[in-house]
């Protein structure tokens, strides 16, 4: 399986392209004599030869819709006359390139929702899936590849994803878009994925830009472009910044894009606090900061009260935002902010600069020839091995919450489908899917959960009825449901949430209100088990569902197992189908916490403190969750042994973990490490102390019957823990205790002191 996704890490035969990239620059006879496009300058030179040039309207048009019409992906003015192209910045890349297929077989690759993704703990697989869309977005820059029909406006080279808020709440509507709940989880995915989307060719032109969304502390959409956070500086650096930190720092990020929200009083995007962070705390001076789409017209809306637009573009660039998305304040207003002396243009002149600097490197006003990447085929969109990395990410990330035996099924039986994901097939994606799935226009080249089983169930028959609704009453009636059910050897109920409107249950712009599932659903799976036929019960969602009434039905009524499949997108039927009949046995761990149903009445949506009782997330809930983070089964049986080996002369703690397939079938294991501070730090610290930090995971195959070993490495900064200032602080002489998860003993741990490093 490593080999598969080494493969996919390499790109298709590179061929002449045919025609200029989009947006290609130091092309037109007016711009080629100019020194911004001599290339024995540096960039530097060549882009204060250009600035020079411009005129102020000329400049605030870099930085804002070119055309003054209100756009979210930002298309910016060319300068005719010096031959300075347009340049359209926003293209969404949280699970595939946004944007229209080219020809049949040629539509972006769309991956599971990060969540899916991010169950998988592999590293490697976050990798290949930032190289497979950094390559398609490469290829559809290179051949005239456009972004939706509608506007025409063509592929670009800046990708605005991974999405890396935490899941902070359950109930968040874009918990769908997030890897988890856990920063160094979300660093080390964010990390990986945009090591591969920005992959350096052999003269270091990356292949895309990649900028990190939405900086930060964004975790509501409810009043989401009106909301002020209270954010205390120890859960700011403590959960709102670290994965962020650990991206710029260890894979570069080109820049982000700023939240809706303020924090403690300031708009996110009018903020020199967060835009000083970056630029000068985390060293990226050349970072990029884009508004969220419309985030700058909000500054003259409560509760920030702008006196009017003028001021609102005076208080962007003055704190560090250089491009506006979605509003037209810049092109409206900026002029007279500056003529008025509300700003200087030097702010100006920095965002233009800043801009770019971005295109330049890019290779945007170099020779094509130059840049390897711009020899990518259209070929490469939508490719076998980039699609198969997607089947492999779907996979991987299916968590296993409970199996009483029944997997894997045997082929060849009679099995009903149902529930309203039984048939489902758009549905089966996060809303930031990307624009077109299907060359057609419409679903049908995604196979459904009911139509995978079908295919796989050799020499079996398959029925399949939605039985209710996501909302509302039943569907097909009800009655049909139970008849498929009756006339079945094991029934397979498919339920879970949708992330399109209608109906509004949980997307952009739409929080749950509750944990429980929508509609009819929850009564519908209680009355299909009651019928006592074996049953495997089928998540299919975004925030994580509480199931506490069905965990608690009476054991002969339970389902046999349970499994978490997020949104699993474009091979998620095919993936279920494989992984149920045991074809594959490639599961994942929980990304988060699912909560009992009572928790979302326990804390206030609006309460962005962690620990405050119960807590949030596995670092700091007190509660029992229904299923814990880090959990997930197998078909297989693992047992992990670890020891810790002698201190290394840099002083780091290094473990060794056996981990041994005692079962039947082949199968991968994850293995995570978590540092517990010990009681007596708890007792000595005068700020919130987490129960737990992740702080290394493995996966690992094993082959049935062997073992195979993976180790782990704790430095002193690893034990450092948040102060009320939002410091990291070492507490020498107070233990630490090391644990890895599914370790035997249960439960067994080894005490470190970091003054020992």
């Amino acid at each position: 399986h490593m080999a598969t996704l080494g493969a996919c890490l390499g790109l298709l035969s590179l061929l002449p392209a045919l025609s200029l990239p989009n947006y290609q620059g130091c092309v037109a006879k007016e711009a080629t004599s100019l020194p911004y496009c001599d290339e024995s300058l540096s960039y530097d030179a060549r882009i204060e030869d250009l600035i020079s040039r411009l005129t102020l309207i000329e400049k605030i048009n870099l930085v804002s819709n070119g055309d003054g019409h209100v756009n979210c992906n930002m298309p910016s003015g060319a300068v005719p006359r010096l031959g300075l192209p347009s340049y359209t910045w926003l293209i969404e890349t949280n699970t595939g390139v946004h944007s229209v297929c080219n020809t049949p077989g040629q539509c972006a690759t769309i991956f599971p929702d990060p969540q899916c993704v991010g169950a998988s703990f592999n590293r490697t697989l976050w990798k290949a899936k930032g190289k497979v869309l950094g390559t398609e977005m490469r290829a559809l820059h290179n051949t005239g590849g456009v972004i939706d029909r509608d506007s025409g406006l063509l592929v670009g080279l800046t990708g605005f994803g991974p999405n890396m808020n935490i899941i902070r709440d359950p109930r968040f509507g874009r918990a769908q878009e997030l890897p988890g709940e856990d920063p160094y989880h979300t660093a080390q995915y964010s990390t990986e994925y945009l090591k591969g989307m920005q992959t350096p060719d052999a003269n270091g032109y990356p292949l895309i830009r990649s900028y990190l969304k939405h900086f930060t502390a964004y975790s509501r959409e409810y009043h989401r472009q009106h909301y002020d956070a209270t954010v205390t500086q120890f859960d700011l650096y403590d959960t709102y910044l670290p994965q962020y930190e650990a991206t710029f720092k260890n894979a570069n990020a080109s820049g982000v894009m700023c939240s809706y929200n303020g924090i403690n009083g300031t708009p996110n995007c009018a903020s020199k606090f967060l835009s000083d962070i970056i630029r000068k705390e985390w060293g990226a001076t050349d970072a990029l900061i884009m508004s969220d789409c419309g985030a700058i017209q909000d500054l003259t809306r409560y509760p920030w009260y702008a006196a009017n637009s003028s001021e609102a573009v005076a208080r962007t660039l003055l704190n560090g935002t250089d491009i506006e998305a979605g509003s037209n304040y810049f092109n409206i207003s900026a002029a007279d902010a500056i003529a008025s002396g509300l700003v200087e243009e030097s702010y100006l002149d920095a965002a233009c600069k800043r801009t770019l600097k971005q295109r330049f490197e890019l290779g945007l006003f170099d020779s094509v020839d130059k840049v390897e990447w711009t020899k990518i085929p259209a070929e490469a969109i939508g490719a076998k091995e980039h699609q198969k990395l997607s089947y492999e990410a779907a996979l991987q990330g299916l968590v296993l919450l409970k199996n009483d035996g029944i997997l894997p099924l045997r082929k060849g039986i009679k099995i009903a489908v149902v529930g309203p994901h039984a048939q489902s097939r758009h549905e089966l994606f996060s809303d930031y899917y990307g624009n077109e799935v299907c060359f057609n226009k419409t679903w049908d080249c995604v196979m459904t959960i009911s139509e995978a089983i079908n295919m796989t169930n050799v020499g079996g028959t398959t029925l399949s009825q939605p039985a209710v609704k996501f909302v509302g009453g039943d569907d097909g009636p009800i009655d049909k449901a139970f008849d498929a059910a009756l006339a079945s050897d094991v029934l397979i109920i498919a339920v879970g949430t949708t992330a399109f409107q209608p109906p509004d249950i949980e997307h952009e712009s739409y929080d749950r209100d509750n944990l429980q599932l929508p509609g009819l659903q929850t009564d519908a799976v209680i009355s299909l088990l009651r019928l006592k036929i074996p049953s495997i019960l089928v998540m299919v969602n975004g925030g994580p569902l509480a199931i506490d009434s069905i965990l608690n039905l009476e054991p002969e009524y339970q389902p046999k197992a349970i499994i978490e499949a997020f949104f699993p997108g474009t091979h998620g039927g095919r993936a279920l189908a494989a992984s149920i009949f045991g074809d594959q046995n490639r599961w994942g761990k929980l990304p988060t916490t699912i909560y009992p149903l009572a928790y979302s009445a326990q804390v206030a949506m609006d309460d962005y403190s962690m620990s405050k009782a119960p807590g949030r997330t596995h670092r700091y809930y007190t509660g029992k969750p229904l299923f814990p983070f880090g959990f997930g089964l197998s078909l297989t049986n693992f047992t992990t042994k670890c020891t810790r080996n002698p201190t290394n002369e840099a002083g780091v703690a290094s473990f060794s973990c056996d981990v041994s397939n005692t079962g039947d079938m082949d199968g991968e294991e994850v293995v995570l490490m978590y540092v517990k501070p010990s009681a007596e730090l708890r007792s000595a610290a005068s700020h919130p102390v987490p129960l737990q930090n992740l702080k290394g995971f493995e996966r690992v195959f094993v082959a049935k019957g062997m073992t195979e070993s993976v180790s782990f490495d704790l430095a002193k900064r690893d034990f450092a823990l948040v102060n009320e200032e939002g410091e990291r602080v070492v507490y020498e002489g107070y233990g630490h205790y090391v644990s890895f998860s599914g370790t035997q003993p249960q439960g067994s741990a080894f005490r470190v002191d970091p003054k020992e490093l």
